[in-house]
Protein backbone atom coordinates (compact mmCIF):
# COMPACT_ATOMS: atom_id res chain seq x y z
CA UNK A 1 0.00 0.00 0.00
CA UNK A 2 2.88 2.59 1.05
CA UNK A 3 4.19 1.89 -2.94
CA UNK A 4 0.69 3.30 -4.29
CA UNK A 5 0.75 6.03 -1.88
CA UNK A 6 4.42 6.92 -3.15
CA UNK A 7 3.10 6.99 -6.74
CA UNK A 8 0.45 8.87 -5.57
CA UNK A 9 2.76 11.61 -3.94
CA UNK A 10 5.27 11.68 -6.47
CA UNK A 11 2.37 13.17 -9.03
CA UNK A 12 0.85 15.20 -6.57
CA UNK A 13 3.83 16.77 -6.36
CA UNK A 14 4.15 17.40 -10.03
CA UNK A 15 1.18 18.92 -9.82
CA UNK A 16 1.81 20.88 -6.88
CA UNK A 17 4.99 22.47 -8.40
CA UNK A 18 3.41 23.07 -11.86
CA UNK A 19 0.41 24.95 -9.98
CA UNK A 20 2.80 27.09 -7.99
CA UNK A 21 4.46 28.63 -11.05
CA UNK A 22 1.43 29.15 -12.31
CA UNK A 23 0.98 26.64 -15.00
CA UNK A 24 -2.66 25.79 -15.48
CA UNK A 25 -3.20 22.20 -15.58
CA UNK A 26 -4.81 22.17 -18.27
CA UNK A 27 -1.82 22.72 -20.79
CA UNK A 28 -0.67 19.24 -18.71
CA UNK A 29 -3.14 17.57 -20.52
CA UNK A 30 -2.55 16.30 -23.89
CA UNK A 31 -4.72 12.90 -25.37
CA UNK A 32 -2.44 12.68 -28.19
CA UNK A 33 0.81 12.87 -26.04
CA UNK A 34 -0.51 9.91 -23.48
CA UNK A 35 -1.63 7.71 -26.58
CA UNK A 36 2.24 8.07 -27.98
CA UNK A 37 3.87 7.42 -24.92
CA UNK A 38 1.97 4.59 -23.10
CA UNK A 39 0.68 3.01 -26.61
CA UNK A 40 3.72 3.17 -27.91
CA UNK A 41 5.77 2.04 -24.72
CA UNK A 42 3.44 -1.30 -24.29
CA UNK A 43 3.90 -1.90 -27.88
CA UNK A 44 7.78 -2.00 -27.28
CA UNK A 45 7.42 -4.20 -24.39
CA UNK A 46 4.54 -6.52 -26.34
CA UNK A 47 7.74 -6.82 -28.53
CA UNK A 48 10.63 -7.66 -26.39
CA UNK A 49 8.33 -9.89 -23.93
CA UNK A 50 5.68 -11.04 -25.74
CA UNK A 51 1.79 -10.54 -24.70
CA UNK A 52 1.63 -13.53 -22.11
CA UNK A 53 4.53 -11.88 -20.24
CA UNK A 54 3.62 -8.48 -20.49
CA UNK A 55 -0.57 -9.13 -19.38
CA UNK A 56 1.31 -11.02 -16.34
CA UNK A 57 3.72 -8.03 -16.06
CA UNK A 58 0.47 -6.00 -15.67
CA UNK A 59 -1.46 -7.85 -12.91
CA UNK A 60 1.23 -7.86 -10.84
CA UNK A 61 0.82 -4.52 -9.79
CA UNK A 62 -1.82 -5.98 -7.81
CA UNK A 63 0.83 -7.27 -5.66
CA UNK A 64 1.16 -3.76 -4.36
CA UNK A 65 -2.00 -4.27 -2.37
CA UNK A 66 -2.01 -7.92 -1.45
CA UNK A 67 1.52 -9.38 -2.20
CA UNK A 68 1.18 -13.56 -2.44
CA UNK A 69 3.31 -13.86 0.57
CA UNK A 70 3.37 -16.96 3.42
CA UNK A 71 3.18 -17.05 6.55
CA UNK A 72 6.58 -18.68 7.16
CA UNK A 73 5.76 -19.03 10.72
CA UNK A 74 2.33 -20.41 10.81
CA UNK A 75 3.92 -22.75 7.99
CA UNK A 76 6.52 -23.88 10.63
CA UNK A 77 3.77 -24.45 13.07
CA UNK A 78 1.56 -26.82 10.35
CA UNK A 79 4.79 -28.29 9.04
CA UNK A 80 5.62 -29.77 12.89
CA UNK A 81 2.39 -30.95 13.28
CA UNK A 82 2.15 -32.64 10.11
CA UNK A 83 5.50 -34.62 11.27
CA UNK A 84 3.62 -35.77 14.85
CA UNK A 85 0.80 -36.83 12.20
CA UNK A 86 3.41 -38.74 9.78
CA UNK A 87 5.13 -40.16 12.74
CA UNK A 88 1.99 -41.81 14.92
CA UNK A 89 -0.31 -42.76 11.82
CA UNK A 90 1.69 -42.81 8.85
CA UNK A 91 2.60 -40.27 5.76
CA UNK A 92 -0.62 -41.99 4.09
CA UNK A 93 -2.50 -39.78 6.87
CA UNK A 94 -1.52 -36.40 4.94
CA UNK A 95 -3.13 -37.28 2.32
CA UNK A 96 -6.32 -35.78 4.09
CA UNK A 97 -4.72 -32.58 4.81
CA UNK A 98 -3.65 -32.09 1.04
CA UNK A 99 -7.19 -29.98 0.28
CA UNK A 100 -6.74 -27.70 3.71
CA UNK A 101 -3.72 -26.40 1.50
CA UNK A 102 -4.18 -23.22 -0.17
CA UNK A 103 -0.45 -22.67 -1.57
CA UNK A 104 0.45 -25.11 -4.83
CA UNK A 105 4.18 -25.49 -3.92
CA UNK A 106 3.17 -27.00 -0.63
CA UNK A 107 -0.01 -28.99 -1.52
CA UNK A 108 2.61 -30.37 -3.83
CA UNK A 109 5.64 -30.92 -1.90
CA UNK A 110 2.60 -32.66 0.81
CA UNK A 111 1.85 -34.83 -2.42
CA UNK A 112 4.83 -36.15 -2.88
CA UNK A 113 5.40 -37.14 0.77
CA UNK A 114 2.13 -38.94 0.50
CA UNK A 115 3.77 -40.62 -2.25
CA UNK A 116 6.97 -41.71 -0.61
CA UNK A 117 9.45 -39.46 -2.98
CA UNK A 118 12.96 -40.32 -1.63
CA UNK A 119 14.50 -37.52 0.19
CA UNK A 120 17.29 -37.36 -2.58
CA UNK A 121 14.56 -36.59 -5.27
CA UNK A 122 12.65 -34.21 -3.29
CA UNK A 123 15.23 -31.44 -2.78
CA UNK A 124 15.76 -31.69 -6.41
CA UNK A 125 12.50 -32.12 -7.58
CA UNK A 126 11.18 -29.00 -5.29
CA UNK A 127 14.01 -27.53 -6.58
CA UNK A 128 13.21 -27.33 -9.92
CA UNK A 129 9.41 -26.23 -9.10
CA UNK A 130 11.22 -22.99 -7.16
CA UNK A 131 13.14 -22.22 -9.92
CA UNK A 132 10.22 -21.97 -12.75
CA UNK A 133 8.27 -20.04 -10.08
CA UNK A 134 10.98 -17.42 -9.52
CA UNK A 135 11.49 -17.26 -13.35
CA UNK A 136 7.96 -16.48 -13.92
CA UNK A 137 7.35 -14.02 -10.76
CA UNK A 138 10.80 -12.10 -11.66
CA UNK A 139 9.66 -11.04 -15.02
CA UNK A 140 6.88 -8.54 -13.50
CA UNK A 141 9.70 -6.84 -12.48
CA UNK A 142 11.60 -6.85 -15.67
CA UNK A 143 8.69 -5.86 -17.69
CA UNK A 144 8.22 -2.55 -15.69
CA UNK A 145 11.56 -1.71 -15.92
CA UNK A 146 11.56 -2.18 -19.49
CA UNK A 147 8.77 -0.17 -20.02
CA UNK A 148 10.46 2.14 -17.63
CA UNK A 149 13.50 2.55 -20.25
CA UNK A 150 11.34 2.45 -23.54
CA UNK A 151 8.88 5.51 -22.70
CA UNK A 152 11.56 8.47 -22.07
CA UNK A 153 12.57 7.88 -25.95
CA UNK A 154 9.11 7.11 -27.26
CA UNK A 155 8.45 10.87 -25.41
CA UNK A 156 11.19 12.29 -26.89
CA UNK A 157 9.70 11.00 -30.28
CA UNK A 158 6.03 12.32 -29.87
CA UNK A 159 7.94 15.71 -29.05
CA UNK A 160 9.40 15.90 -32.30
CA UNK A 161 5.97 14.92 -33.98
CA UNK A 162 4.58 17.71 -32.49
CA UNK A 163 7.64 20.00 -33.53
CA UNK A 164 7.24 18.52 -37.12
CA UNK A 165 3.33 19.80 -36.40
CA UNK A 166 4.77 23.64 -35.15
CA UNK A 167 7.08 23.98 -38.28
CA UNK A 168 4.26 23.06 -40.56
CA UNK A 169 2.50 26.23 -39.19
CA UNK A 170 5.19 29.12 -39.07
CA UNK A 171 2.75 30.65 -41.42
CA UNK A 172 0.67 31.34 -37.87
CA UNK A 173 3.49 33.02 -35.60
CA UNK A 174 0.61 33.65 -32.71
CA UNK A 175 0.30 29.73 -32.53
CA UNK A 176 4.16 28.78 -32.53
CA UNK A 177 4.52 29.26 -28.14
CA UNK A 178 1.69 27.43 -27.75
CA UNK A 179 2.63 24.31 -30.48
CA UNK A 180 5.87 23.72 -29.45
CA UNK A 181 5.05 24.20 -25.50
CA UNK A 182 2.38 21.04 -26.17
CA UNK A 183 4.98 19.06 -28.10
CA UNK A 184 6.95 18.95 -25.35
CA UNK A 185 4.51 17.27 -23.21
CA UNK A 186 4.95 14.03 -24.49
CA UNK A 187 8.51 14.45 -23.41
CA UNK A 188 6.80 15.16 -19.64
CA UNK A 189 4.79 11.78 -19.98
CA UNK A 190 7.42 9.69 -20.93
CA UNK A 191 9.78 10.83 -18.35
CA UNK A 192 7.10 10.54 -15.60
CA UNK A 193 5.83 7.61 -16.49
CA UNK A 194 9.50 5.78 -16.26
CA UNK A 195 10.43 7.68 -13.41
CA UNK A 196 7.07 8.21 -11.05
CA UNK A 197 5.58 4.59 -12.04
CA UNK A 198 7.31 1.74 -14.16
CA UNK A 199 11.25 2.04 -12.50
CA UNK A 200 9.76 2.17 -9.25
CA UNK A 201 7.03 -0.35 -9.80
CA UNK A 202 9.93 -2.63 -10.96
CA UNK A 203 12.46 -2.56 -8.28
CA UNK A 204 9.56 -3.18 -6.05
CA UNK A 205 8.40 -6.35 -8.03
CA UNK A 206 12.31 -7.99 -8.34
CA UNK A 207 12.46 -7.08 -4.81
CA UNK A 208 9.06 -8.68 -3.71
CA UNK A 209 10.14 -11.89 -6.20
CA UNK A 210 13.43 -12.03 -4.01
CA UNK A 211 11.90 -12.36 -0.93
CA UNK A 212 9.25 -14.77 -1.92
CA UNK A 213 11.98 -16.86 -3.11
CA UNK A 214 13.35 -17.11 0.64
CA UNK A 215 10.15 -17.63 1.56
CA UNK A 216 10.13 -20.61 -1.13
CA UNK A 217 13.97 -21.76 0.58
CA UNK A 218 12.35 -22.21 3.77
CA UNK A 219 9.28 -24.13 2.44
CA UNK A 220 11.11 -26.79 0.97
CA UNK A 221 13.98 -26.90 3.95
CA UNK A 222 10.44 -27.47 6.21
CA UNK A 223 10.01 -30.49 3.32
CA UNK A 224 12.88 -31.60 3.46
CA UNK A 225 13.24 -32.37 7.16
CA UNK A 226 9.18 -33.95 6.94
CA UNK A 227 10.85 -36.58 4.21
CA UNK A 228 13.77 -37.49 6.45
CA UNK A 229 11.23 -38.00 9.10
CA UNK A 230 12.62 -35.68 11.63
CA UNK A 231 10.21 -34.81 14.78
CA UNK A 232 8.48 -31.63 15.28
CA UNK A 233 10.72 -30.05 17.92
CA UNK A 234 13.73 -30.81 15.37
CA UNK A 235 11.88 -29.42 12.71
CA UNK A 236 10.59 -26.46 14.48
CA UNK A 237 14.64 -25.47 15.53
CA UNK A 238 15.94 -25.93 11.91
CA UNK A 239 13.31 -23.44 10.46
CA UNK A 240 12.96 -20.89 13.08
CA UNK A 241 17.02 -20.91 13.19
CA UNK A 242 16.59 -20.31 9.31
CA UNK A 243 14.29 -17.40 9.90
CA UNK A 244 16.46 -15.99 12.43
CA UNK A 245 19.60 -15.87 10.23
CA UNK A 246 17.52 -14.40 7.08
CA UNK A 247 16.11 -11.62 9.62
CA UNK A 248 19.66 -10.52 10.41
CA UNK A 249 20.51 -10.78 7.09
CA UNK A 250 18.03 -8.89 6.05
CA UNK A 251 18.63 -5.88 9.24
CA UNK A 252 22.72 -6.09 8.21
CA UNK A 253 21.26 -4.87 4.44
CA UNK A 254 22.03 -8.08 1.96
CA UNK A 255 25.01 -10.42 2.22
CA UNK A 256 24.56 -13.58 0.48
CA UNK A 257 21.32 -15.82 -0.05
CA UNK A 258 20.59 -18.65 2.31
CA UNK A 259 21.18 -22.32 0.95
CA UNK A 260 17.76 -23.84 0.02
CA UNK A 261 18.85 -26.66 1.23
CA UNK A 262 20.90 -26.75 4.49
CA UNK A 263 22.35 -29.82 6.41
CA UNK A 264 19.65 -30.33 9.52
CA UNK A 265 20.43 -30.60 13.24
CA UNK A 266 20.14 -34.30 14.89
Amino acid sequence: MTSLLGVLLGFLCIIGGALTDHVPLSSLLNLTAFIIVLCGSFAAGMVHFGIGSLLSGLKSVLWLAKPPRVDLQKFINQVAEWSTLARSQGTLALENVIPEVQDPFQRQGLQMIVDNTSPEDFGAILGVMEDKIGRTQGVAGEVWEALGGYSPTIGVMGAVLGLIHVMMRLDHPSELGEGIATAFIATVYGVGFANLVALPLGAKLKHLAKELERERHVIIQGFMLLAEGKPGIVIRQNLQSFLEHDKQTAKDGGGEEPDAITQPAE
